[in-house]
Order: structure tokens, then C-alpha cells, then sequence
């Protein structure tokens, strides 16, 4: 294998050609990846074995061009997850890696994942193995490899027996971006081409049977091979040959995806990342995908996918969990004026705002549905936008709301928004950067800009009761660029 900077620069500079044909990644809260193993492109398209795979080729988009970033089953993977290859002993065990990957990105907008791994025997299992045949293996399910995911961190629970699934689409509680592994015997890697395809027909149709996936809807499913054929296949593009992973035949399918459409630009794992990031609104994406391009050519776009005529929310995610106050970021862009943009929870006025909506509500616990509308100058409705979300309550103390630990702020002005909840009355809160006092405010909250250097940061807040003495401070590391 060629070194690794020869290969990384090799794999953007075949992502950057792809940007002169770029259109738009649709937004989506419903991404689902489910990975098959160790076979090149030319076993599968086309393989009597495969009728089902070879269906959804003919009714939705085929990667024709796609090579694995490597050989070996852990590496590879993380690719699709973090953007390189992070971890090349398959049989760790080890949660250290503080990488960035799209599980901290998703928390960091406030979207909810699972790891769907068929035949784990329990949430949060931690083993390399479970079974001799049709066997759970843990280099299979990348996600589990982060410090963001260690036991002790309650994302671990996320990572359930692929059974849990059935029980999360009759409930409706999927979460935003799952990842699904099948059995060793039904992702190819002990079994055949033809179990693989059975199982993928036993199951990803209830998958399409939710409503992201009909018409209309936002869902994202790719079917993704983590490599091409072991001993024979090290093709990094259709001109070179050697120092990859191989030619495999990933899928996109979805409601927005091109029916029958056979995508010709050279494309890697990175750029399957990106992918997901554009569609979920997660920046910064990891590793090589922040640079890479998203495989836009596979999707229909419309007006509605432009930078005008459209109502964004931003944050918080559809589906998450917050405990305290809420964030609510938005913006309202259309080719004609927009008079007011208006907000409702639940059916009750929240707020009057222009075209640009950054806004923190103390809201009930329980479900909310949070609607932002937009006006033109008669008042009449243009556009509307929802989510759906849980609120928690919050102890006694600080929420940091902004920023979120480890964020990079792509440019000097920096966003501090902090919520207090005290049972004794809060004479003042006070925001600290690397010891420099940047302002003290009245009230229960905080919402401001700072001009800051770049460079690494870290923001402390803390309230004041009546006497002046400190009840609570609470910190947050985060970086300026």
C-alpha cells in the first residue's frame, strides 16, 4: 500500500472534480447506512445471485465508480464514519480514539443514532465477537471505537442487537441516522452473495415503508461494501490500479434519488461522509470528508433546494433530547421579502422575529413541535417549517448551550448562549474566556457575540446569588480558527 499523505491527496483530488458537476444534497433528519462486506463491483451488478440488490440498483442510484480508501474491515469502515482510517487493529477493543466521527457531529446538533448490529446479545456490548456462525464481530461496527461512545458515556446503549429495530419502527422512535450491520453470514463476509441479497430483501423494505421514504419524504438509505475482493482487487479509480480498496458497488436510495440512475464520477468512503453531513447540516464534517464533495448528481433537485424559497431549522434536531432551555436557530429565504417570520410550540405564539431567528425558550418538559412561518409584506404564509423534539428538566446549574465541547468556529466571532436554573435568586452570570472576563448580565440568560482569537478556547460561565458568591460555574473547551 502507497503511503498514506500519496494516497489521501490522490483520493481529493478525484473528490474535487466532482464539485464542477455539483448540485444539491436535499436536507434530511432520516440517514440510514446499512454495510456489506468484501466484494467488488463486478461480483455483484449483474449477479443472478443478487436479484434484489440488482432491483434496487434498476429503481434507485448505483455508485458505478466508487473505491474503497483500503483493504482490512475496521479501517475501512471508519472511513465512512470518520473520515479516515483511525484504527487499523481489527481486533480492538479499545473506545480511546477522540477522532472526530459523525457520532459527535449528530450530538452536536441535537440528532439521535443508533448502531442496529444483527446478532450482539446485548445494548452496549463491548466484545469482539459473539457467535462462531452467523457471528456479531465488532470491527463491523465502527462507531463503537470513539471516545464519544466509551462505556460511561450512555452512548453506548445506542449500539443495539439489530432485533431492537423492529420494535424502534412499530413505536415510531427510529432515530436520525442509524447504522445497521447484518450477521457475518448475511453481509457476505462467512456467506454467500445469496444469503446477503436474501437478507437485504427480508429486510430493508421495512425500512422503505416508513415515511421518510414515500413521497415526499427526506429518508437517505446507502448500501455501502466496505471493500473490494481480498486477494485481487486494489483498484483505487478506473486508471489506477494499485494502493486501494477496490471497486464496489455502493447504493443511494431514497424518494429524492434519481430512479435507475448510474453515477459515473470517481467517488470514495469520504465522499459518502460528506454526503451524509450536507443532508444532515454537520459541520464540521470529519477528517477528509470537511474537503471532500458530496455525491450530489444523485439527487432531483427543485427550487425548493436553493438557498431562497425555503424556511431552515437549523437546530435543535428533529427527534433529540434536550435538558433545559432550547436553541432554536433559523432562517427564512425567499426571492421575495420577507415581512416577519413567526414562531410557534405546541400551537402557542412563541415570537415575532425577521429573516434570521436565533432565539433560547424555556419551555415544558414533554414533546414539542416547534413551527417557524414566514411572511411576505401582505402577510400572507410563503413557507413553513417543523420539528420534533423532547425537552428534559434541568438540575440546578449552568446549560452551556453554545458552544458545544471540542467545536471549531470557522471564523473570529464566536456565539455564547448559557441558561441558568437556581433555587436561590441569581444576582448576575458572568462569561470567562482563558481567564478574561468578556461580560457580565442580569438575568437567567445568555445570548452573545464575542470577537476572539484564533486558536484554542475556554469558555466559563458562572452565576452570582445576592451576596455576590459563585454558585455554580460550568466550562466548555471549543477552538477559533
Amino acid at each position: 500500500m502507497r503511503s498514506q499523505s500519496v494516497c489521501i491527496a490522490a483520493l481529493v483530488l478525484f473528490a474535487s472534480a466532482t464539485f464542477l458537476h455539483a448540485q444539491t444534497v436535499p436536507r434530511s433528519s432520516h440517514v440510514w447506512i446499512i454495510t456489506e462486506e468484501n466484494h467488488s463491483y463486478e461480483s455483484v451488478v449483474g449477479n443472478s445471485q443478487m436479484p434484489y440488490y440488482n432491483k434496487l440498483i434498476q429503481q434507485y442510484g448505483l455508485a458505478s465508480q466508487f473505491y474503497a480508501n483500503q483493504h482490512s474491515s475496521l479501517p475501512a469502515l471508519m472511513w465512512l464514519v470518520a473520515g479516515a482510517p483511525v484504527e487499523l487493529n481489527n481486533n480492538t477493543v479499545s473506545c480511546s480514539h477522540n477522532n472526530d466521527n459523525v457520532v459527535r457531529e449528530l450530538l452536536k446538533q441535537g440528532y439521535t443514532w443508533k448502531s442496529y448490529q444483527e446478532n450482539m446479545p446485548y445494548a452496549g456490548y463491548q466484545g469482539l465477537k459473539s457467535g462462531d456462525t452467523n457471528a456479531y464481530y465488532r470491527r463491523h461496527n465502527p462507531l463503537i471505537d470513539f471516545a464519544d461512545v466509551c462505556p460511561g458515556t450512555g452512548q453506548e446503549k445506542n449500539s443495539v442487537p439489530y432485533s431492537k429495530l423492529a420494535s424502534d419502527i412499530a413505536l415510531g422512535t427510529t432515530p436520525n441516522f442509524a447504522y445497521i450491520t447484518p450477521n457475518g453470514d448475511e453481509d457476505a463476509h462467512d456467506g454467500s452473495l445469496q444469503s446477503a441479497d436474501h437478507w437485504l430483501q427480508d429486510n430493508v423494505p421495512a425500512i422503505l415503508a416508513l415515511p421518510e421514504f414515500a413521497p415526499g419524504g427526506d429518508g437517505i438509505l446507502f448500501i455501502a461494501w466496505d471493500e473490494g475482493s481480498l486477494s485481487s482487487d486494489n483498484r483505487c479509480s478506473s486508471t489506477d490500479f494499485s494502493g486501494c480498496g477496490g471497486r464496489i458497488a455502493n447504493l443511494v436510495i431514497g424518494p429524492r434519488v434519481k430512479s435507475g440512475y448510474k453515477s459515473t464520477f470517481t467517488y470514495h468512503s469520504e465522499n459518502l461522509l460528506k454526503t451524509v453531513c450536507a443532508a444532515m447540516g454537520l459541520s464540521p464534517c470529519p477528517g477528509a470528508a470537511q474537503n471532500a464533495a458530496a455525491m450530489s448528481d444523485f439527487f432531483e433537485t427543485s427550487p425548493s433546494d436553493s438557498p431562497s424559497n425555503t424556511v431552515v431549522i437549523s437546530t435543535p434536531g428533529n427527534g433529540s433530547t434536550i435538558s433545559g432551555s432550547v436553541h432554536l436557530l433559523a432562517t427564512a429565504s425567499e426571492d421575495q421579502t420577507v415581512s416577519e417570520t413567526l414562531v410557534s410550540d405546541n400551537g402557542q405564539r412563541l415570537g415575532s422575529y425577521g429573516a434570521q431567528i436565533d432565539a433560547v425558550y424555556n419551555l415544558s418538559t414533554g414533546n414539542h413541535v416547534t413551527t417557524v412561518q414566514d411572511f411576505d409584506a401582505s402577510h400572507h404564509l410563503i413557507h413553513q417549517a417543523s420539528v420534533n423534539y423532547t425537552v428534559q428538566p434541568l438540575v440546578n446549574g449552568i446549560q452551556i448551550i453554545s458552544p458545544v465541547p471540542e467545536q471549531t468556529f470557522n471564523m473570529t466571532t464566536v456565539q455564547v448562549v448559557a441558561h441558568v436554573t437556581e433555587s436561590v435568586p441569581v444576582s448576575q452570570v458572568q462569561v470567562w474566556d482563558n481567564g478574561t472576563k468578556l461580560g457580565r448580565y442580569f438575568g437567567a440568560d445568555v445570548n452573545q457575540y464575542y470577537n476572539l482569537a484564533p486558536g484554542s478556547h475556554t469558555v466559563t460561565v458562572l452565576d452570582l446569588d445576592q451576596n455576590y458568591n459563585v454558585i455554580h460555574r460550568t466550562q466548555v473547551f471549543y477552538s477559533v480558527q
